[in-house]
């Protein structure tokens, strides 16, 4: 059985003894806690007898048949001290969640394209229908339950996972989440798997579910009346954010097999996403922008661009950083340096500027002099598998601690240790923008950097059984995007007291798990939920301001540097100021 505190002695059947201890901890769901040690994937269900109940042992022979590189199959019984069949044991999956590769600003980040999306797409149908010539039926294929290895050598691959849930043999289904949720098959076959999958890949390629937007005569919260009624996305008069990506960068043939199935209800399998078919253009209504620089109350004032080499991410110290790699000075148009990842981080430091590149999952620093732009590697001892910016602050985050990184100079710069927060389950902890998330047992708790030195973890009751997709933080303020269990995203927003002793929390539905918020180290927030609207709020105060301004859309990635407000789109950097 489980637990939180103390080592756990099992033995992996056919490959011996192992000893789980609580720094390999995952996560925990409604029957089981998953750990992960030695590259293997270990859960242990909550109630010891459902091994025996459930017929788990003859299961688990039928699924390790299922031998294909992206179908993450249970490979053997956990058992306890006393021989007891506690678990299962199956190959760990290393990669991102789905809902993350559905937001504008991940893609961007990760510099995940339309290519990369379709060979996704291809291997996750590839993966499919090897389960079903297998006579397996995936039942619940969620979002959830796929992983993407962006890192895979021939592009990103997926990984089938929670598949000791899927029905084989005499084994039925067990459960599903209702956004892909087959409502015109009656019980679940191919059919059912089928439909399941058009809509996860259909928001690999687009970034919204087939029956969300806005349509005449539905709500925001009929989403499963309209999947019901056929109502989805290609209905005349639907209206979708301009931050929905464009539906022709699908494959024509699989365009025409995702009408038919979301407005048609037709049931059949799918042309291979690599089918290329002859091209077609797909309709679908937006908001239209004008194309003046200033309207309103706001003024629009494009600040660099550089063709060719798209603007993927800004810093809140005023650097950029361009699709190639190169670090670009906003202030001076200057470049930098170059990072490999779009996972490295940027801050300014004495005299200029420290860079925390990702490179064969090691950290890499290197200082950047301000005048004469000699560049120095930096060599730290700590071993760690992330690094972390909170605002101008960066960590480095080890196998049990996060760890402030500060400059030193003595002669030469010098990587020192500064504060040191211990993280009791680092495996189980994702991180984000200036925040870590991280589930304990059920229980989640946000690990939050503030102030100048100060790093604080708080129990958030709020966030438990939600998957966090995207998150933010800044001065005492931190949004989180995550998903429930049916499948619908949920926007959280905490604002906390000086010290972080309490807070106060605000949350709402969203369509779209993308989490495009500018959070100012005065406090200030900007957010652009919908086409047209900007929304300027102030969490502590409450104080808040929406300007309709029709060049605003939803395609602007907001962020900040310092105190104001900033913006990418379409590869270039934006200022965004109040008249």
């Amino acid at each position: 059985m489980a637990t939180n505190s103390g080592n756990l002695k099992i033995e992996l059947e056919g490959r011996g003894p192992l000893t789980l201890r609580p720094s390999d901890y995952v996560a925990t769901g409604g029957e089981a806690s998953v750990y992960r040690a030695s590259g293997t994937s270990v859960k242990i269900y909550t109630d010891p007898k459902k091994m025996q109940r459930d017929g788990i042992a003859e299961k688990v022979m039928l699924l390790r048949l299922l031998k294909h590189s992206y179908i993450m199959a249970p490979e053997g019984i956990v058992m306890d001290s006393n021989k007891n069949p506690i678990g299962i044991y199956m190959p760990w999956a290393e990669g991102e969640s789905l809902p993350r590769i559905f937001t504008n600003a991940f893609r961007s980040r990760e510099k995940f394209n339309d290519e990369h999306a379709k060979t996704l797409v291809a291997r996750m149908y590839e993966t499919t229908r090897f389960a079903h010539d297998h006579n397996a039926i995936m039942v619940d294929a969620n979002e959830l339950n796929w992983i993407a290895c962006l890192s895979g050598r021939n592009g990103p691959e997926p990984r089938a996972i929670d598949v000791d849930s899927w029905s084989v043999g005499r084994f039925g289904p067990m459960a599903i989440m209702p956004s892909v949720k087959d409502w015109h098959t009656n019980g679940f076959d191919k059919r059912s798997d089928w439909f399941s999958w058009a809509v996860v890949t259909f928001q690999i390629f687009t970034g919204i579910h087939p029956y969300r937007g806005t349509l005449a005569g539905y709500s925001p919260k009929d989403w499963e009346k309209r999947m019901m009624e056929n109502a989805s996305v290609f209905r005349p008069g639907i209206g979708l954010n301009i931050a929905v990506r464009d539906f022709n960068c699908i494959p024509t043939p699989l365009l025409e097999w995702y009408k038919a199935v979301f407005e048609k209800g037709e049931r059949n399998v799918p042309p291979s996403p690599l089918d290329k078919g002859i091209a077609a253009i797909a309709t679908a209504a937006r908001t239209l922008r004008v194309t003046t620089t200033a309207s309103g109350a706001l003024v629009f004032e494009k600040i660099y661009e550089q063709t060719g080499d798209p603007v993927i991410r800004i810093y809140p110290c005023g650097a950029a950083l361009n699709l190639s790699g190169m670090v670009i000075d906003l202030a001076t148009r200057r470049p930098i340096g170059t990072l490999v990842s779009g996972k490295g981080e940027v801050v300014k430091v004495k005299d200029g500027w420290l860079l925390a590149d990702w490179v064969k999952n090691q950290p890499i620093f290197t200082f950047i002099d301000d005048r004469s732009r000699a560049q120095t590697s930096l060599v730290f001892a700590l071993k760690g598998h992330n690094v972390v910016r909170y605002e101008n602050r960066l960590f480095l985050v080890t196998e049990n601690e996060l760890v402030e990184l500060n400059l030193l100079f003595a002669g030469r710069p010098i990587l020192s240790i500064g504060q040191r927060t211990a993280i009791l389950s680092p495996q189980s902890t994702n991180w984000f923008d200036g925040v870590g998330i991280q589930e304990a047992f059920g229980a989640t708790f946000l690990v939050l950097p503030f102030g100048e030195r100060a790093c604080i973890t708080v129990r958030v009751k709020e966030l438990d059984g939600i998957k966090s997709v995207a998150a933010k933080a800044g001065n005492r303020f931190a949004t989180v995007m995550g998903i429930d269990k049916t499948g619908s995203y949920r926007k959280f927003e905490f604002t906390f007291a000086a010290e972080y002793g309490s807070y106060v929390m605000w949350q709402g539905g969203a369509q779209n798990p993308e989490l495009n918020i500018g959070i100012l180290p005065k406090g200030v927030c900007a957010t652009i939920v919908e086409d047209g609207e900007l929304v300027i709020f102030v969490p502590r105060s409450g104080a808040m301001n929406k300007i309709p301004d029709k060049q605003i859309a939803t395609d602007m990635l907001l962020t900040n540097w310092a105190d104001t407000v900033m913006y990418i789109q379409n590869g270039s950097v934006w200022k965004l100021t109040m008249r």
